[in-house]
Parts: C-alpha cells; structure tokens; sequence
C-alpha cells in the first residue's frame, strides 16, 4: 500500500506540475518560472511531457486495490505541486518577470 500511496502521489504531482505549462503555452505565453527557455512551444513541450509521466505512473499502480488511498495520494501531490507553484512563482525565483518589464 505504500508503493501505492508514494507512486500515485508521484503521478499527482507530475501532472500537477505540467498542467500549468502546457495551458500557458498553449496561451502563447513563455514567462513560467523554470531553468526552460522562454518560449511557448518549450511550455507545451514540458507541460506535454510531465503529464505524460504523471499518466504512466498511474497506469503502473495497481489503483483498484487501494483506491481510496491512490487517489488520496494523487490529490495531495496535485495539491502540494500546486502550493510550491503559488509560493515560487510568486517570489519569480530566476528574476524573468523584472526582464521583461513585469
């Protein structure tokens, strides 16, 4: 049940994490805070790829013997992603939004 709990909030969090770059880059926007280039293919890219780990690790986990937990586990990664987000991007930790004017 641990393997559970830990893989599915893995898969959480990863597909926490590329939501908001795929939406911005499929908004045309490039400014998300990472260590990326600034360009909205880069985002959809990213954002593309982190969901798609988040999904295969979901589809590893044996969720129906421990579904509660599973998708318990995978809203806290959702959530805990989701509160780091609000808390860097905030602070704009490489300094992107002063280069562009922001």
């Amino acid at each position: 049940m641990l393997e559970t709990i830990a893989l599915c909030f893995f898969a959480g969090f990863m597909a926490g994490n590329g939501l908001p770059y795929f939406v911005s880059g499929s908004l045309g926007e490039g400014t998300n805070p990472s260590s990326f280039p600034d360009d909205p293919i880069v985002n959809v890219l990213f954002g593309c790829a982190a969901m798609a780990v988040g999904g295969i690790v979901w589809s590893l986990v044996d969720v129906p013997k421990h579904e509660l937990a599973a998708w318990l586990a995978a809203l806290a990664g959702i959530l805990v992603v989701g509160l780091i987000h609000a808390r860097v991007w905030q602070n704009d930790p490489w300094g992107k939004n002063k280069q562009n004017g922001r």
